[in-house]
């Protein structure tokens, strides 16, 4: 079986690090795999680190999206993949075109995101007009040009069912999960953030962007009482993004500066993960949320969202606190709970081993995608 994989770039991104995991089992399982990128951008995983070898990686030339189409089916034609897996917008538009003039092989597309969620419409640079153009473009395109789709968890099914008119009878679910022994590792010293031992560690891992809702979690910050701040210290970890330099300004704004530090980009995510108390995910749309899969296999307590994505991963009041999404105060109450509980920590901190145990090992994620591919490769014979 051969299986050539399109995706936008190896940026650090929950797809993106799915995506490697997942390709890094099929080189191991004997699949001839060979993997293209649209273009190249910083900070970037290395395949390396998930068994992927760098001679079967190809960055398609950087000019516009016809030259590096071409170049794309140059590749498809040398390689004949039985299924071509795109992963991301711009990849997927691009094995579209190609599909829809070329039978030789059949076409997976990944769905990972809530793209067309209304929440999206107070981000910056989006509007209502521009997220319908893409849409009926996305609809159009992927009727076309997709034999089947792979949405990552049950509500971003839903989401493309509703938004792109995909029949159900098109999509394979198969949730994201993590390998367990990547976060039984020793944790960092707090003292090498300039932590005090007292102090409990709160811990958002995500890049720096608006769908992330880190202004929500640092205006919660905000509302704490002296006596709650003082106990705690929040790590805010990932690659800087359109949302850094307000960030930024909002600690200083609000005078929490002494209580929060920016890590940016990190490769040693399990370490800062186990030396935490508290995981807290303020996102405002996601699709299967990899970072709280992370938090239960590190055995955290988790405060997030209450949105649909999240309740897939995790379970309200059993493992985790969730408020209402942009709701500041009622993400500090959660913050305040926990921090005050000592007993709910400890067994919110149980049930995430055991709701990542139960669900969300990459061995049983992984055979389902296999599966997925032999299913669909022998219909290119």
């Amino acid at each position: 079986m051969r299986i050539l994989l399109v995706i936008d770039s190896f940026f650090t991104g929950g797809a993106e690090f799915s995506t490697l995991e997942l390709f890094g089992f099929l080189k191991d399982s004997g699949v001839e795999i060979c993997v293209c990128k649209t273009k190249d951008m910083h900070p970037q995983y290395d395949p390396e680190v998930f068994g992927l070898d760098k001679n079967s990686i190809f960055t398609l030339p950087q000019k516009g999206f016809w030259e590096k189409r071409k170049a794309l089916q140059k590749i498809i034609a040398e390689f004949k993949p039985d299924v071509v897996h795109s992963v991301l917008f711009n990849a997927n538009l691009m094995v579209r075109t190609i599909r829809l003039f070329d039978g030789s092989f059949m076409h997976l597309e990944s769905l990972v995101n809530h793209t067309y969620s209304a929440n999206r419409l107070k981000e910056p640079g989006v509007t209502k007009y521009k997220l319908e153009i893409y849409r009926w473009l996305d609809i159009i395109t992927s009727f076309l040009g997709t034999d089947h789709f792979h949405p990552n968890g049950f509500s971003v099914a839903e989401h493309y069912q509703k938004k792109l008119h995909i029949s159900p009878k098109k999509m394979t679910v198969v949730q994201r999960g993590r390998k367990a022994d990547r976060y039984e590792v020793a944790p960092l010293l707090k003292s090498e953030f300039g932590i005090d031992e007292n102090q409990l560690v709160l811990i958002n891992v995500a890049r720096q962007e608006y769908q992330k809702g880190q202004d929500v979690l640092l205006d919660a910050m905000a509302l704490l009482p002296q006596s709650v701040l003082d106990k705690i210290h929040l790590l805010i970890v990932g690659r800087e993004g359109k949302a850094t330099s307000l960030l930024q300004q909002q600690v200083l704004k609000n005078k929490i500066n002494t209580n929060v530090t920016f890590l940016g980009h990190r490769t040693d995510i399990p370490a800062l993960l186990n030396m935490s108390d508290v995981f807290v995910f303020p996102s405002r749309f996601e699709g299967l949320p990899g970072v709280l899969i992370e938090a239960e296999a590190s055995g955290l307590p988790i405060i997030c969202t209450h949105l649909s994505m999240m309740l897939e991963v995790v379970e309200a009041n059993q493992n985790a606190l969730t408020f209402e999404i942009n709701n500041a105060t009622q993400l500090a109450e959660a913050i305040a709970q926990l921090v005050t509980d000592a007993t709910l920590r400890e067994r919110f901190a149980k049930k995430s081993k055991e709701i990542f145990i139960e669900n969300f090992q990459i061995e049983s994620v992984n055979k389902k995608m296999f599966d997925l591919y032999q299913k669909l490769a022998p219909a290119t014979n």
